[in-house]
């Protein structure tokens, strides 16, 4: 079969993560601290409050947005702010955080791979995380995005690949996974019959149940290794 769609894992594949969330939650500090002067937690005290939160609701832990705005409500609401305003002032908060977390910088190589690409194949995310095409300016690339919010699952349940092939209308075979990480990316996505390409991570060193199709060290080798896919598989 003719592969037709690529589909992406997005933090730590196109972009390191760890200094994005860094930076989103001192922005969001900064603005709690600004705006809400009596609230007693700072974003890391609030993490205290997870746990509890999960437990008492155990579907938050596949919503991590929502998880994260709770968090932030259950905090001011410790902090005697009265429910009407802890909840604006919730919903205000996580906007500033999703501003910052979708502020990014690609790794090099990136767009101009994905752009070329873009050329012959239709292009989506599947991601875990709650980085937004839009806001990242991907929608021109990307023509679909599934998140484990979106469907209710994380990878390495298979929902987010049965998504991807059910908007695309292709089989697992026409599908290709790029992603970093080798059990939540490389073995899910064989799992469900996907050729898959491991963008290298030096800290993910615990090896997956699979071998990928293709690796690459870096993500300006991603259009070469697509095309030593195509002659593996007899394309």
């Amino acid at each position: 079969m003719v592969i037709k769609v690529i589909a992406f894992d997005l933090d730590d594949t196109l972009w390191a993560v760890k200094p994005v969330i860094i930076r989103a939650e001192q922005r969001l500090d900064s603005w709690l601290k600004t705006h809400v002067p009596e609230l007693r937690y700072d974003v890391h005290s609030m993490r205290e409050l997870r746990h509890e939160l999960l437990r008492q609701e155990p579907e938050l832990g596949k919503k991590i947005t929502e998880l994260r705005r709770r968090i932030i409500q259950q905090a001011m609401r410790m902090s005697d702010i009265s429910s009407r305003r802890a909840t604006h002032l919730a919903n205000e908060a996580i906007e500033v955080f999703l501003a910052a977390r979708n502020d990014i910088q690609f790794f090099a190589g990136a767009l101009a791979s994905l752009e070329e690409l873009s050329k012959r194949y239709v292009l989506g995310a599947l991601s875990n995380g709650n980085a937004d095409i839009r806001r990242i300016g991907l929608e021109g690339i990307f023509t679909f995005a599934f998140s484990a919010e979106i469907v209710g699952a994380p990878k390495p349940d298979p929902r987010l690949f049965h998504a991807a092939l059910a908007h695309t209308r292709t089989q697992p075979t026409e599908m290709v996974y790029v992603g970093d990480d080798p059990k939540l990316d490389i073995d899910a996505a064989k799992r469900v019959g996907l050729h898959t390409i491991w963008m290298k991570n030096p800290e993910r060193i615990e090896a997956g149940e699979t071998v990928a199709d293709e690796a690459i060290d870096d993500i300006s080798d991603l259009p070469a290794a697509v095309n030593r896919l195509h002659e593996k598989v007899g394309i």
